[in-house]
């Protein structure tokens, strides 16, 4: 079966979505854990905690063009 440029590139953005939202996740419970730790330890106060953002829709698509230029290569 062949897709459409138009189901390619839906299928870059849904990847895209999916990996930076995996690495989100990854990345929060790894800093959420290493710093209460930190806290336990009394190295570091929760009021400091580091602020981490969601992934936006500009990171997704720059992730995306990334993925495509790849599909892109000859």
């Amino acid at each position: 079966m062949t897709k459409s440029p138009f189901e390619i590139r839906a299928d870059l953005l849904k990847l895209a979505q999916d990996h930076l939202e995996k690495q989100y996740t990854a990345n929060l419970k790894f800093t959420t854990e290493a710093y209460m730790k930190m806290v336990d330890a009394g190295v570091a106060a929760t009021e400091n905690m580091p602020k981490m953002s969601f992934p936006t829709t500009k990171d997704i698509l720059d992730q995306a063009q990334e993925f495509y230029s790849f599909v892109n290569k000859k």
